[in-house]
């Protein structure tokens, strides 16, 4: 039967802009489903499997950010509080007194606005060790710090503060651990053990991992294999966690969100071969673009103009719904000017300089939590966002009577059929489209049906 739809697509164009509304009448696209296995686990996921669909709750987009400037400006629903000022060495000022000021005010700021709280138990303060990278002499001061920060924060201005306690941040680098793989497994069972005694409801997440060298691939795989008190550590945690830096190029072309996914496919390989079962939920705790290190350190990153950043943050945030990944937190809303006023990241969502001001991939966020309402589904028994022709991929997103379908190619300049009913009395930018085809890039380009 032929039903009176309304079609608009919407484009990313220039820095700032997306295409205009479009009114067609067109046939109901049929499509098929793909199936995606179900799952349960102890603590609730932020992506939920159901009826072979992918859907997304407001907590899936995830932030960092010290500086509080986001909110009312970016649509997120997570906080992963990291290179925030309020690690373990900033907490606890000497052994058993803690400063709860700077966190008591991120935490209240988070309930305002109906963000979940992630803190990182990392960063050993001078009285328990040499260096902050290394675990403390004595277990117990980790144990003392824990429980404090979880009887705080389990119940805070009478609602929850903390939901969210990860372990240690990226275990696998020795800039921030510098311990063994048996010692961090030991910290997690301590966190753990707290959870269980303090805060039952809160969410263990294991330390995070950097992925992209085969020495981070074996350290995590190591640690994953450790053994605490005759149990395997993934017993002792509820959710993974990977850093995803791409490295800057592949080839001759800046890397993408799709190089981003292959990261995450080979560190998901490597978990199950070291034993982790599958209903883990994995969530992407930082991610950024254009991170390049040298003998020296960290240089700055590779430029990239706004037109990538945006259909980087869209891409990724797509994908990573596709993938199953269960909260993905961008590094970072407020990252400053570090080097040669430069940074290290290339994906901006705010101004350096002013994190009041609004970048263009700030406002793609914004269109990426809009687009993703609803379900994410797999079409002609594909997987949900999955290459089509000539290396394009299709998104294809049900909710209250739309079809969002949604394009790009990271590497090509294609086009894709329009179906003759499509096009008469269409308009893109004022102008009638009496093509055939549709121009797709790199700028993912969503079409939107009602029916």
């Amino acid at each position: 039967m032929t039903q009176h739809l309304r079609l608009r697509t919407m484009a990313v164009a220039g820095a700032f802009a997306l295409l205009a509304a479009l009114l067609v009448s067109v046939t109901s696209p049929s499509s098929a489903v793909d199936g995606v296995a179900s799952r349960t686990t102890r603590h609730p996921t932020d992506v939920v499997y159901r009826h072979n669909s992918i859907h997304v709750r407001p907590s899936f987009f995830g932030l960092h950010d010290g500086s509080m400037a986001a909110y009312g400006r970016i649509p997120f629903g997570a906080l992963r509080l990291w290179d925030a000022g309020v690690s373990w060495r900033a907490l606890e000022t000497s052994p058993g007194t803690y400063d709860w000021t700077r966190l008591d005010a991120l935490v209240s700021a988070a309930q305002a606005h109906h963000v979940k709280v992630t803190l990182v138990l990392a960063m050993t303060p001078a009285f328990y060790a040499t260096s902050p990278t290394q675990p403390p002499a004595d277990v117990d001061a980790y144990a003392r710090y824990v429980r404090a920060v979880m009887a705080r924060y389990r119940s805070f201005n009478g609602q929850r503060g903390i939901s969210a306690y990860q372990v240690w941040n990226e275990g696998n680098l020795s800039t921030f651990w510098t311990g063994t793989p048996q010692q961090l497994a030991q910290l997690t069972r301590v966190v753990d053990r707290a959870r269980d005694e303090v805060d039952p409801g809160a969410t263990v997440v294991a330390p995070s991992f950097a992925t992209g060298m085969p020495y981070q691939y074996s350290w995590m795989e190591d640690y994953q294999r450790q053994l605490v008190n005759g149990r395997e550590v993934w017993r002792f945690y509820d959710v993974n966690a990977l850093s995803i830096y791409p490295q800057p190029q592949v080839g001759e072309r800046a890397a993408g969100p799709e190089d981003a996914m292959r990261l995450l496919r080979k560190s998901r390989n490597k978990l199950t071969y070291a034993g982790v079962p599958h209903g883990k939920p994995l969530w992407i705790s930082e991610i950024n673009y254009g991170l390049r290190g040298g003998p020296d350190g960290p240089q700055p990153a590779y430029g990239l103009g706004p037109r990538r950043q945006v259909a980087n943050v869209l891409r990724t945030y797509l994908l990573a719904a596709a993938n199953g990944v269960s909260r993905v937190f961008w590094y970072r809303y407020d990252w400053g000017r570090v080097i040669d006023g430069r940074t290290l990241g290339n994906t901006l969502l705010s101004d350096p300089s002013d994190y009041t001001r609004l970048w263009a991939p700030g406002r793609a966020l914004r269109i990426a939590e809009h687009w993703l309402r609803g379900r994410l589904v797999g079409t002609d028994g594909r997987r949900p966002c999955a290459r089509v022709h000539h290396g394009t991929y299709r998104c294809t997103i049900r909710s209250r009577g739309v079809v969002r379908t949604i394009y790009w190619n990271p590497d090509h300049k294609v086009r894709i059929n329009v179906p003759a009913r499509n096009r008469a009395g269409t308009r893109v930018a004022g102008r009638r489209v009496t093509s055939r085809t549709m121009r797709v890039s790199f700028a993912p380009v969503m079409v939107r049906v009602r029916h």
